[in-house]
């Protein structure tokens, strides 16, 4: 009887094969797709597939069917004895192949991925250019077996798994994760600052770009997780982190002034006509005679004079009338160190020494916490 024994039938268990195959998966857990080392089953085996998995039926060349979960029998045309007989004809090459390929169904989680190098990306709040680097992990799922066997794994392939997919689809993959990143970091109306944290976000606009890339291959991207985003550059992080606190502290001036004025009882404009009252005053060589030709267009300019006086006086009808103490501070300044008032345009306080000229953020000449605009370039001061 040895001399019918064919040599492809030492894969077989006890290397021999029997009359009908029972075939189940016996492969590793972690593989994506693992072929039974056996093949040319009896007519009538038995296959066995659990839920979880898709088994391939390979015969003659071509994919005949995928079954999935339960007991299924293979009509192969290889018969015993008889097959043996035939394929003595063919040095043991049965002329009925046929082969059994499981797949995994289930997810499988945490492939990492990271950005191979930084991502140009511009900063719409503050208009500065930058570079930022991710990364994260994802979860794939093979959704169409018999396209993943035909583009992705193709013949002679024992097993596969995750891992060798994540190695082979780490150049396009991460291709299209800087690609994606760049767009979507530029089409949030944020500063980068406050986009490096919104990670959830960032995964969200991502994910439909980088579906396309397994799809072709039969594969579904699950999760995608974006773990960090960073600015990669230094030089670059400190122009952005400086430009945030110059905001902030821009925002806490005003904060400042305006509960200041709100002590006083005054509203801004209210103390803004205070400032001109106070410089017209200032400027001897100005009178209200040379303003205009003619005594009717002095006494005009004394009726508007009197009328800005009254309105800076006069507060709504919903506000409490300005004092006489309240009225000398105008043209002041109160220290934001110790809250002391100081005359405008004061470089220290009397009280405390602290230092209270500001800086242009245009070209940094220093001036009066009263300038609103820059006395050397005249950019507005906020």
């Amino acid at each position: 009887m040895s001399i019918l024994r064919n040599k492809n039938e030492v894969t077989y268990p006890n290397g021999k094969k029997p009359f009908m195959s029972v075939i189940k998966n016996e492969g590793s857990p972690d593989a994506l797709i693992w072929k039974v080392p056996y093949e040319d089953f009896n007519e009538n085996s038995k296959l066995i597939v659990g839920e979880h998995e898709a088994a391939m039926f390979y015969k003659n060349g071509v994919v005949e069917e995928i079954f999935t979960g339960g007991e299924f029998t293979l009509s192969t045309n290889n018969y015993p004895f008889l097959s043996r007989i035939r394929n003595l004809l063919t040095d043991g090459v049965s002329v009925y192949n046929c082969r059994i390929y499981y797949i995994n169904m289930a997810h499988k989680l945490n492939l990492r991925w990271g950005t191979d190098g930084p991502v140009q990306v511009t900063d719409r709040k503050y208009d500065i250019p930058t570079t930022l680097i991710s990364r994260g992990a994802y979860t794939i799922q093979v959704d169409d077996p018999k396209k993943f066997y035909l583009k992705y794994v193709g013949p002679n392939v024992e097993q596969l798994t995750p891992l060798d997919i994540a190695a082979s689809f780490r150049a396009p993959f991460n291709q299209t994760v800087k690609t994606s990143l760049g767009k979507v970091v530029s089409s949030m109306d944020d500063e980068i600052v406050g986009i490096c944290s919104r990670q959830d976000e960032i995964a969200e606009g991502m994910k439909p770009t980088l579906e396309g890339v397994l799809t072709e291959y039969g594969l579904r991207l699950v999760n995608f997780y974006v773990e960090a985003v960073e600015i990669a550059d230094d030089e670059s992080r400190k122009v952005l982190y400086a430009a945030r606190a110059n905001k902030a502290a821009k925002r806490l001036e005003g904060e400042g002034e305006k509960a200041y004025l709100d002590t006083l009882g005054i509203t801004w404009g209210q103390n803004k006509s205070g400032e001109i009252l106070n410089n017209l005053a200032k400027n001897e060589g100005n009178s209200m005679s040379s303003m205009g030709a003619g005594l009717g267009f002095g006494v005009a300019a004394g009726g508007t004079m009197g009328s800005m006086a009254s309105q800076m006086i006069a507060p709504p009808n919903n506000q409490k009338p300005v004092s006489d103490q309240e009225q000398k501070v105008i043209g002041k300044s109160k220290c934001p160190k110790c809250g002391s008032i100081v005359d405008d345009g004061s470089k220290f306080c009397k009280e405390c020494g602290f230092y209270m000229m500001k800086t242009c953020p245009n070209c940094s000449a220093k001036m009066g916490q009263e300038a609103k605009f820059c006395p050397e370039c005249g950019a507005k001061m906020g």
